[in-house]
This record gives C-alpha cells, sequence and structure tokens, in this order.
C-alpha cells in the first residue's frame, strides 16, 4: 500500500466509524485486545493472525495507557495493511521488515492526527521522523 493510500485509509476509518479508538476499531472489526497477561519487560506487543481466524493483538499491561493506544493502533495498522498472516514482531529472517514498521507507524499517525493540522503532507514525513515520534511517545508505567 503506498504512503498516501494509508493515510487514507486510516481517515477513512475515521470518518465512517466516528473515533480514532483504536480499542474501539478493534471492537468494530472483531479484532480481540488482550492486556491482562503477564509479559517479558522486552515485550511491548504483537498483532496475531492467521487465515480462516479471527485475529488479536496482545500488550503489555507494563505501559502506561496511552502508551498502549499507540500500541494498539500499531498493531491494527499491521493487521490491517500487512498479509494474511502475521504472527512474528514483523522479524522475517532474523531482520526487521522496517517497510511494515513504517507503515503501521504511519497508520498511528493518521490514525490520532489530522492532516490539516500539520504544515506539511503527512505521507511526506520521513519514515525515521515518524518511527522517532511514535517510539517517543511509548513508556512504561
Amino acid at each position: 500500500m503506498r504512503k498516501e493510500e494509508i493515510v487514507e485509509f486510516a481517515t477513512g476509518l475515521k470518518r465512517t466509524y466516528h473515533t480514532s479508538d483504536p480499542y474501539e476499531l478493534a471492537k468494530i472489526f472483531g479484532i480481540r485486545v488482550e492486556e491482562n497477561i503477564p509479559c517479558m519487560k522486552w515485550f511491548k506487543a504483537q498483532a496475531v493472525k492467521f487465515k480462516g481466524y479471527a485475529p488479536y493483538i496482545v500488550i503489555n499491561r507494563d505501559y502506561d495507557e496511552r502508551s498502549r493506544r499507540i500500541m494498539c493502533a500499531h498493531e491494527l495498522g499491521h493487521i490491517f495493511l500487512h498479509d494474511d498472516t502475521l504472527n512474528n514482531f514483523a522479524n522475517v529472517g532474523g531482520k526487521i521488515n522496517m517497510e511494515a514498521e513504517y507503515e503501521a507507524n504511519l497508520f498511528v499517525l493518521a490514525l490520532f492526527e489530522d492532516q490539516e493540522n500539520l504544515n506539511m503532507n503527512m505521507a511526506d514525513i520521513p519514515s525515521y521522523l515518524v518511527h522517532s515520534i511514535i517510539e517517543k511517545s511509548v513508556e512504561r508505567k
């Protein structure tokens, strides 16, 4: 999916469902979100989907509410934007799929921010800045 299409898709979700709340969107689309399971310290969140089964998201409960919302939106981005099977922390052959991570981060930005509030086209923001915005917004409790 092209960058502009990701921004349009996230904007369309907000407009259609009258919410930018990733938990509400997950509920609308039948995506279960689990936060009440103990997680390892290094674990943030993961989207899991297999063809023929309802996807779900697991989020580390040790992060503050704002961070969990951001991580939920990021994982929703993976579910909405990426192929039919997703269960691997974007790890392909030991390497992180940076394009998939950028797309999920751009989805978060477009879901939480309106284009008219920015002085530049959201799709033109370099990937390292989008990554930095999202990562700097996630904190443990």
